[in-house]
């Protein structure tokens, strides 16, 4: 079988969700795309901030690395902005490592202000100067950022 004939038998190959019958290339195409994705790094950023300033370490560490999972996810699903992404991954976002472990939120709030202006920054380099995202002013209301534990106030 040569590879062409293999790739058509793949292509027309179907697989049941439970709801719907789905090609390979169906499955790909619902797969989400940086405006699916960034949404939701812009929500943990959040949380991750005011957990950090709530000295809830466990919840910055855990937002951490699901922001970094999902602008991993961004590069590899969206190869245009794979470079940028793994760049802005490297140079800026994983700085953000240390002083969390440290639990050391002076630190983390001068790298984490660098952090968001190197974004917005890649917004424009990108070509998308409309995107200039900001930190909210109050803490999440989904979530109680004080550490389990510690007194509620």
């Amino acid at each position: 079988m040569t590879d062409e004939e293999l790739e058509a038998k793949i292509k027309a190959l179907s697989f049941w969700s439970g709801k719907n019958s789905m090609t390979i290339e169906d499955m790909a195409t619902i797969q989400p795309g940086l405006a699916r994705i960034m949404p939701e790094i812009g929500a943990r950023t959040w949380k991750l901030y005011y957990a950090a300033k709530a000295q809830n370490w466990p919840m910055a560490k855990f937002q951490w690395k699901e922001i970094t999972g999902l602008m991993e996810l961004g590069a590899f699903m969206r190869p245009k902005h794979q470079d940028a992404l793994n760049q802005y991954i490297e140079e800026n976002w994983r700085k953000l490592e240390a002083p969390i472990k440290a639990e050391d939120f002076a630190t983390f709030e001068k790298l984490f202000h660098e952090a968001i202006d190197m974004a917005n920054a890649y917004h424009e380099l990108k070509e998308k100067p409309y995107i200039r995202w900001k930190l909210p002013s109050e803490p999440p209301p989904d979530l109680d950022m004080t550490p389990r534990g510690a007194p509620k106030k």
